[in-house]
């Protein structure tokens, strides 16, 4: 993700809830809110890293129609040098 969410317990736990998310993406959700890279998001669940950098992009989409619904409740996604590193390794 080039955007970057403050995760809070709160708003990873009610973006799960809203989006609906399935049990992949919540893990990959959830590890990337602590800040794992795509790689070892990979290398721990036995995926590949394009099958990642898909859910990834698919939680984007989720994450941006949940805040247009909720846009009180969510912040706008914004850059960050973090989520660049995390996106590149």
């Amino acid at each position: 993700m080039a955007r970057q969410v403050i995760w809070t317990k709160l708003i990873v736990e009610e973006f799960i809830h809203l989006a609906k998310l399935t049990e992949d993406e919540e893990m990959i959700m959830r590890t990337r809110a602590d800040g794992w890279s795509i790689t070892k998001q990979a290398t721990t669940f036995n995926m590949s890293v394009s099958t990642v950098n898909r859910i990834i992009k698919r939680l984007k989409k989720k994450y941006d129609a949940v805040q247009k619904e909720h846009p009180n409740e969510f912040p706008i996604r914004r850059t960050s040098k973090k989520e660049e590193w995390m996106d590149s390794h």
